[in-house]
């Protein structure tokens, strides 16, 4: 998996493998990674597919970006979850979850579903790599 996220004007890559449970978090400015190993967690598509287990509401639908979704809430521990799943793909494209703390807001945007070459899962050649022992 690849996700690309520009925060404060910085972009980051993370390159996730699910089968190697390795993950590289890449800065391009910096011709930097860091690598770690990983326990697997609940992927989104997971989370997705678990929702029947917390009994819930479905709501009026909704179109978020021009891309009509099914509207679901429902509350598994301490945490309600309000969740936008796009109809034609079954992909969420916005989640609430909401604890005593406040609010987190997840969107996802730029949503492509296409062929990919292998090689945008893969770091540039003379990229300086730190691993992050123990992870």
């Amino acid at each position: 998996m690849r996700m690309e996220v520009t925060a404060e004007g910085q972009t980051i890559i993370s390159l996730l493998d699910m089968d190697a449970q390795t993950i590289y978090i890449y800065y391009p400015d910096q011709n930097m990674a860091t690598g770690m190993t990983y326990e697997p967690v609940e992927s989104v598509m997971d989370e997705v597919q678990s929702i029947t287990d917390y009994n819930p509401t479905i709501l009026d639908p909704e179109t978020l970006d021009g891309k009509v979704c099914l509207v679901v809430e429902y509350t598994a521990e301490v945490t309600t979850t309000k969740m936008w799943i796009w109809k034609e793909n079954g992909f969420p494209i916005r989640v609430e979850m909401t604890t005593a703390e406040g609010t987190v807001i997840i969107e996802y945007k730029n949503i492509e579903f296409v062929d990919i070459p292998d090689s945008m899962f893969e770091l540039p050649e003379g990229v300086e790599i730190m691993e992050i022992p123990g992870m």
